[in-house]
């Protein structure tokens, strides 16, 4: 990992340590510390997502915060602007490489203790850094990320 991978990492668990949930960590420090631009109102769009999408144990918050950040920086505002076939290939690999890397990215399969304990805190605010770090490398190697 890079130093720059391991200062967002940091960040991202900075920012689950100071209320974020673990999308909106992920988010909240590509936006502040990486540069990606995304407004506040599009921002919100992570509310959601945490814990599962609102603690269903789904979908990993985190992993649905790199998706956002991965189309905010690749994606399109109009059908006309690009097709979907540019895209999704490279929120499909970066999902392979998160289960592949985290075994799962379900939440309930990373992360099975309850809510707002200690040991849930504990394991996701890890989990947000290495995730972050993760999708460091992925943008710089797609040539998505500048610094």
């Amino acid at each position: 990992m890079s130093e720059f991978s391991e200062k967002i990492g940091m960040a991202a668990g900075n920012n689950f340590k100071s209320g974020y949930n673990c999308c909106e960590a992920i988010v909240e420090t590509f936006r502040k510390e990486a540069g990606v631009d995304i407004d506040d109102n599009a921002f919100r769009l992570c509310s959601g997502f945490g814990g599962g999408i609102g603690h269903a144990r789904d979908l990993c918050g985190a992993m649905a915060g790199c998706v956002m950040v991965i189309s905010t920086l690749a994606g399109r505002n109009q059908p006309s602007d690009k097709p979907l076939a540019e895209i999704y290939p490279l929120t499909l690999e970066f999902h392979e490489r998160f289960a592949k890397e985290f075994g799962s990215c379900a939440c309930g399969d990373l992360m099975p203790y309850e809510f707002n304990t200690r040991e849930h805190l504990k394991n996701c605010l890890k989990l947000v850094n290495k995730v972050a770090q993760l999708l460091v490398v992925y943008l710089e190697e797609k040539g998505l990320l500048k610094q």
